[in-house]
């Protein structure tokens, strides 16, 4: 009896024991694919004065991406500083679009801002409309993400972050001037992202006295951080990026 008893506790031993090692095994880490955007249009030659869609093919790997939070299309003709910002809606198999009529002959730029599955994705391309062709682009910087602050400006974007420690709500303030005046009534929004993260957070500001947005933030981790401030007014869309370090 002892015997049959010692034998049943040492199979139940195994057996746990397997369990248990199994249970152990670690799991093998799945690298999260980066979602992609092609930006294309329908027809791909573009006619002045006639209805043009404009469409973003977003995936991830070999998945059509069908649940992006926004597809956002910023589109202006080369030289122009004014910027139009039109919703792209869901049409289907990862495909978002919109309806563009192209007035005039030109080379136009079109940015698909993308934020999906938590990633940023703003891909630019150029279209040449009617007898234009792209080659003939005046040269720019090729980092667009520079913003239009770059360029010759009316509008100053002034941003003032301080001390900021890691884990510790931070407050954030931007001053807006327009021909050295203060600008009201404008959307202000921060892009925070940290270097090498793909997830951006957009952050809107609020205004307090003439020109002046402020907003709070809280960074989880130290290191350096990208803000690119976006500021819209009617037909006005400025943004300026610039570099902080978070202790």
């Amino acid at each position: 009896m002892m015997k049959k008893l010692i034998i049943t506790l040492f199979i139940a031993m195994l057996a746990l024991a397997g369990c248990n090692t199994n249970k152990e095994e670690p799991k093998k880490e799945q690298k999260l694919e980066a979602v992609k955007v092609a930006v294309q249009t329908n027809p791909k030659e573009i006619k002045p004065g006639e209805k043009t869609e404009v469409q973003a093919l977003v995936t991830q790997g070999k998945e059509k991406v069908t649940d992006a939070d926004d597809v956002k299309f910023e589109i202006w003709k080369d030289g122009d500083e004014k910027h139009e910002m039109l919703d792209g809606k869901h049409k289907g198999k990862g495909v978002y679009a919109v309806e563009k009529t192209f007035e005039t002959d030109g080379v136009y730029h079109i940015i698909a801002h993308t934020n999906a599955r938590e990633m940023h994705v703003m891909p630019e391309v150029k279209v040449a409309v009617g007898n234009a062709k792209v080659e003939d682009a005046k040269k720019e910087n090729s980092d667009h993400s520079a913003g239009h602050g770059d360029h010759k400006s009316d509008t100053m974007i002034h941003l003032r972050a301080g001390d900021i420690k890691a884990n510790a709500e931070s407050t954030m303030k931007v001053h807006l001037k327009q021909k050295e005046e203060a600008l009201t009534g404008a959307e202000v929004q921060l892009e925070i992202w940290k270097d090498g993260v793909e997830k951006h957070e957009f952050i809107p500001a609020k205004e307090g006295n003439k020109g002046e947005y402020e907003t709070k933030h809280t960074f989880k981790e130290n290191g350096a951080y990208k803000v690119k401030v976006h500021v819209r007014k009617g037909e006005l869309h400025e943004h300026k990026e610039e570099t902080i370090e978070v202790k």
